[in-house]
């Protein structure tokens, strides 16, 4: 017997050749098994470690403010897609907080009204301080001052209407100069303004050279066009005079260079007045005037806000027609809604508002005028935004609801300390008291967190909406 030789011996040429080509299938297919392999290891990521070491042996990025700017802008490119979601802000609660504000009345002594200076004036307690707004159902991030002039990068943010309009706007600027520094280029840096004859604080205007951003304020109690009391000796105190069909031009006149307005008015409209449309009397509040019937002031007070808005939007579709399309600057409208004092008893009682804690949200609701105000201001903004929407004003309105949050803060004004150390020469029975302006710091500054998170979203969608326009054909 001759010995067998086995199969993987014998050469390819002794094969049938249905086998062989079943062999060379075999083979390719083992072939390719490794290549696959290897395709796949080399298209993974890099680990961790190398990804760091590839950017730490990279070369640095040019330096300097137009490799910061574009730095900038590119950063601000990568978070449209985190742009800030939207969020009912009014419901919530106050809740202590361990961290302490971002300036303090010594540090931004020159901005502060001295009679919203709570701390230079001696009030005792610092419990105020340490409460942060806590939204029901969403986050509110702390104010960021870098963000916030990213986002205003080259653009003017104005603050209209009466002195919480002010309050506010000094806040805005305490929280950006913690971080920045910034110039008064326009009016007084002090006195106290409010019937001290101080106009020029009524009209401030700062720059951030940092961000080529601007800052102001605008007096406009009524927001349209009107006279306001005066104190005329024997006389006592006049009425107001608002002419509803009116622009307020020292502010309206200004809106071609505004990017960011922001309206909050409501106090002077609780003042005797008389109201006018086209020349003609409409009504008026504690009727100064004999054979008038009284109307009341939310009539007014709505048509006020609807005639500022109503400008705002007039004025921006009228910019967007003008411009071309490459050059087009969106804007933005925001309404402060009413902020409600707090008087317990009488103005002039050393307890008229001397609380030191927040109410809880249970303890106390928005009352009858403050929630008339506040639906007036809301449902205005909401028909002003579909107008602009529909004459394609490039204008986005906005009411940032703080009359809920703001009821609970009973704690936050100067009470007795609108004047300095009042209680320095032992108790008084009676004492004057500023139960409607805030602190500084103070519960404000919460309504200015809430405005860069409104700002952030505008800010977000209108880049895209430019670099969407520029890049179309």
């Amino acid at each position: 017997m001759g010995a067998s030789t086995p199969r993987h011996h014998l050469s390819s040429s002794s094969l049938p050749q249905p086998l062989l080509t079943k062999r060379i299938i075999t083979f390719a297919l083992y072939a390719l098994i490794p290549l696959a392999l290897l395709h796949y290891l080399i298209s993974l990521p890099p680990p961790a470690h190398q990804t760091t070491s590839a950017a730490a042996t990279s070369p640095s990025p040019p330096q300097g403010p137009k490799a910061a700017a574009v730095t900038e802008k590119a950063a601000a490119g990568a978070k449209r897609t985190r742009a800030a979601p939207r969020c009912d802000y009014s419901d919530g609660a106050w809740v202590r907080s361990a961290a302490a504000p971002l300036y303090n009345g010594t540090s931004c002594g020159g901005t502060i009204k001295a009679r919203q200076n709570c701390e230079a004036h001696g009030r005792p307690d610092t419990g105020y301080l340490r409460w942060r707004w806590r939204p029901r159902g969403c986050a509110l991030p702390p104010f960021d001052p870098a963000e916030f002039l990213r986002l205003v990068r080259g653009r003017h943010v104005a603050f209209v209407g009466d002195s919480l309009a002010r309050n506010q706007c000094e806040s805005l600027v305490c929280l950006l100069t913690s971080a920045f520094p910034a110039q008064l280029v326009r009016g007084a840096g002090g006195g106290d303004g409010d019937g001290d004859g101080d106009e020029l604080r009524k009209f401030r205007r700062w720059a951030f050279p940092s961000h080529d951003a601007t800052v102001s304020v605008f007096w406009s109690p009524f927001l349209v066009n009107g006279t306001e009391k005066v104190k005329s000796g024997a006389a006592g105190v006049e009425h107001n005079r608002l002419y509803l069909d009116q622009p307020d031009e020292r502010w309206a006149a200004e809106l071609p260079g505004i990017d960011v307005v922001v309206l909050s008015a409501g106090h002077w409209f609780l003042h005797s007045a008389m109201f006018y449309d086209r020349g003609a009397v409409v009504g008026c509040h504690h009727c100064p005037e004999p054979n008038r019937t009284e109307t009341g002031f939310f009539g007014a007070f709505r048509l006020a806000v609807r005639g500022a808005l109503r400008e705002v939007v007039l004025r921006g579709a009228r910019a967007q027609q003008q411009q071309q399309r490459e050059r087009r600057r969106p804007k933005l409208a925001v309404v402060t809604t009413f902020s409600p004092a707090h008087f317990e008893g009488e103005w002039d009682s050393p307890t008229a508002c001397a609380r030191t804690e927040p109410y809880a949200p249970a303890e106390r609701g928005v009352e009858y005028m403050d929630g008339e105000m506040l639906r007036a201001e809301v449902e205005e903004a909401a028909a002003a935004g579909a107008d602009a929407r529909a004459r394609g004003a490039g204008v986005t309105v906005e009411a940032v609801q703080v009359t809920r949050m703001a009821a609970l803060r009973a704690d936050g004004h100067p009470g007795a300390y609108m004047h300095p150390f009042p209680f320095a020469g032992g108790a008084r029975e009676r004492v004057p008291n500023d139960c409607v302006h805030w602190c500084l710091p103070g519960p404000i500054d919460a309504w200015n967190e809430i405005l860069l998170q409104v700002v952030k979203r505008w800010a977000d969608a209108a880049d895209a909406d430019v670099d969407a326009e520029s890049s179309a054909p």
